[in-house]
Order: C-alpha cells, then sequence, then structure tokens
C-alpha cells in the first residue's frame, strides 16, 4: 500500500494544463498508482463473492471503485476530500468485515489500506484519525455482533488493523521529518535569496547612481557650454532631451531598486504588482497563476520575482512594443516559470542569443540558489525563459 503523503508530481518545462489526470505524470506519481493499483488487485483475487452476502458484495465493490478513482485523481482533490475518501475506505472495508464472518479476510485488508492511508498522510489531523478509528470500531463491532461472527474473525481483522496502523505511522513520521527538513532548508534558502537580493540592490544603486548621475552631470555642463558659446539650437534641444532621458532613467532605476527590495510577498501578489510596473511603462504583459500560488514558499516566491522582472526588462529591450506572457504552474512541489515573448522581426531590433548577457547567467545564478534550474532560448519565433524550481 503505497503512502500518500502530501506529496504531488514535479512538474515538467512543457506539458499539458495543470490539473488534468496527466499533468505532473512523473515517476513518483506512477509508482504510487502501481502501488494501489497491486493492492485492489490483491484485495479481489482473495475476495470471494460466496463467502459474502449480496449486500457487502456490492458494498466492497464500490468501495474497491472509490480506490481507484481517489487514486487517479489524488493530486487535484482538495482538502480535506482525500482523507474524506480515506476515511470512507477505513469504516467501510471494517463494516464488510464485519458482515463477513467466513472469509474477512479482503474486507478487513481495504480497511487497513483506508486506515494506512489515512494516517500516513501528514496533514490530516490527528483529532480526524481518531475519530475515523473509533468509528471504524464500532462499526466493525455492531457489524460483527449483528453477524454472529466468532473470535477468529475478531482475530483476522485486529491482525490487519494493526498492520495498517502500523505502517501508517512509520509514515507519516517519516513524513513529519521530510517536512522539518524541508523547512530547514526553506530557511536556509530564505537567507540566501534575502543576501542575494540586498546584493543586487546595492549593485544596482552603485552601478546605475554613479554612472547616470555621472551623465546628468556632464550634460548640464554641455547645455551650459553649449548655451554659453551659441550652439545650434537642434543640439541644444538634443542636449537637453539626453538629459531628461538620463534623469529618468535614474529615477526608473531608483524605483526598480525599491521595487527589488520590496516586493509583496506570495507570487500572486508580486507579479501583479511587476505586471503593472511594466504596464505602466507601455508594454502589453499578462499573467496567468494555475495551481495553488499559496503552496510556493517564499524564498521561492522572491527568486521567480526576480527572475520575471529580468526577463521582461529584456523582452522590452530586444522586442520594443511585442506583447509578453508570464504563467506560473503551482503544483504540489514545484512550481514552473515561464516568460514568453515573440521574436522582434529582422531587421527592426537585435534578437536575444541563446547563451551570455542579457541577465540570462544572472537568473540561472538565482534558480541555483532555491535549487531550480532555468533555461532561456528562440522556440517557434517566440524567447521563452523557462524556471523550474522545486519547493524542498
Amino acid at each position: 500500500m503505497p503512502n500518500d503523503q502530501d506529496h504531488a508530481p514535479a512538474l515538467g518545462t512543457r506539458g499539458p494544463r495543470a490539473g488534468g489526470f496527466r499533468a505532473g505524470l512523473d515517476a513518483s506519481r506512477l509508482r504510487r498508482i502501481a502501488l494501489n493499483a497491486l493492492a485492489i488487485a490483491f484485495a479481489v483475487v482473495f475476495y470471494h463473492p460466496s463467502d459474502h452476502p449480496p449486500g457487502v458484495t456490492a458494498a466492497f465493490g464500490a468501495l474497491l471503485g472509490l480506490w481507484a478513482a481517489t487514486t487517479a485523481v489524488r493530486h487535484v482533490l482538495p482538502r480535506p476530500w482525500p482523507a474524506v475518501a480515506w476515511s470512507v475506505l477505513l469504516i467501510g472495508g471494517a463494516v464488510c468485515a464485519g458482515f463477513s464472518p467466513a472469509n474477512p479476510s479482503a474486507p478487513a485488508f481495504v480497511g487497513s489500506a483506508g486506515l494506512f492511508l489515512l494516517l500516513s498522510a501528514v496533514e490530516t489531523p490527528a483529532p480526524w484519525i481518531a475519530g475515523v478509528l473509533a468509528a471504524g470500531i464500532l462499526g466493525f463491532v455492531l457489524a460483527h455482533g449483528a453477524a454472529g461472527g466468532g473470535p477468529p474473525v475478531a482475530v483476522a481483522v485486529l491482525i490487519s488493523a494493526v498492520t495498517g496502523f502500523g505502517f501508517g505511522l512509520l509514515s507519516r513520521v517519516n513524513g513529519l521529518d521530510r517536512r522539518t527538513e524541508r523547512d530547514r532548508a526553506e530557511r536556509r534558502a530564505e537567507t540566501a535569496v534575502l543576501a542575494e537580493r540586498a546584493r543586487i540592490a546595492r549593485d544596482l544603486h552603485d552601478v546605475l547612481a554613479h554612472s547616470l548621475g555621472g551623465l546628468v552631470i556632464q550634460l548640464d555642463a554641455l547645455d551650459a557650454v553649449s548655451t554659453a558659446r551659441g550652439a545650434d539650437p537642434d543640439v541644444l534641444r538634443r542636449v537637453r532631451t539626453a538629459r531628461e532621458m538620463a534623469a529618468d532613467g535614474l529615477v526608473a532605476a531608483k524605483h526598480a531598486v525599491d521595487a527589488l527590495r520590496r516586493l509583496p510577498a506570495g507570487i500572486d501578489a508580486a507579479l501583479g504588482e511587476i505586471a503593472a510596473g511594466v504596464r505602466a511603462q507601455g508594454m502589453a504583459v499578462d499573467v496567468e497563476i494555475r495551481g495553488e500560488a499559496a503552496r510556493v514558499p517564499g524564498p521561492v516566491s522572491e527568486v521567480l520575482a526576480s527572475v520575471t522582472v529580468e526577463a521582461l526588462t529584456n523582452a522590452r529591450k530586444h522586442a520594443p512594443q511585442r506583447p509578453a506572457g508570464v504563467l506560473v504552474e503551482a503544483g504540489r512541489d514545484a512550481v514552473l516559470l515561464r516568460v514568453t515573448n515573440p521574436l522582434a522581426p529582422p531587421g527592426t531590433a537585435p534578437e536575444p542569443r541563446l547563451a551570455g548577457g542579457h541577465g540570462i547567467p544572472g537568473m540561472r545564478e538565482r534558480a541555483r540558489i532555491v535549487g531550480g534550474r532555468l533555461s532561456a532560448g528562440p522556440t517557434n519565433g517566440e524567447w521563452i525563459v523557462e524556471c523550474r524550481v522545486p519547493y524542498a
């Protein structure tokens, strides 16, 4: 019987819309499906309809159907529906075993499977588990008494229950240990991200403030000298325009540094603010978030936000007046960011290169800080930046 921890398939770099059956059909999920299928097959093989009342056989078939259906769509079911399904499996299997005094093995196995799956899910509260377990015991006792079963049946069911409980408890402890380690890793990543953001902000401030500030001073001096020497009015106009552009660039750089330091928490809020700033500069951008954005840890959200800022800046620089798209697929254990924009027509603007320059090395470095991978390059007339980051 597989562990039903709060895990999910890792997102691929390309694939169908998140939420479908095939979304995240990776090796981990395939193993879970295979193990559940093996357990269901085991229950079917050891079930003999002739040893059970017709009503018990119908209920047993319904439980197996519920088990199979829940296994297939477990990764897209919101809480608490998986726990509800495993609770029904536990209580239903216990009752079927109680009504089957001649051969309770298969129904008892299904009940123990429900107990294992319910207990091993670390997100299931302990009071819920205790309540469902009490209901299962009561259901078995009442059904067993009504069917006139003897002690051998109770012993067989008890052995199955203890086995399911023991393995489920071990799995739960293991899952809690992994969650603790993941929390530690997130804290380490958060510290690294904050340090990286501070370094980036400091570098931006130093480089842009000094270079643009010096340029404004030089252009002011050139304006004064040109005016004193009676320079051509067109030259003066261009000097003053250049001075205004440099001053505006300095202000925009300061705003960018401030945004880098004060992006809101949460990937959805951060991307909303980034998109609003980009649209204010005249660039069309569409943002789509699939899955549960709240699952994305804070450090990962910050890295994805900084990658988005860099990718959109590159898009505005190398494909001006072209729309961009930002897609986030938040899975259960990984998140995928994809930023796309059409390539500029040949001769209208320099096309991005596959490697080197354009901030790509910096984006890759930020992704590596939180254990992610980033790729960037042209595909079918679009420049695509993809960053996949696991949560642990």
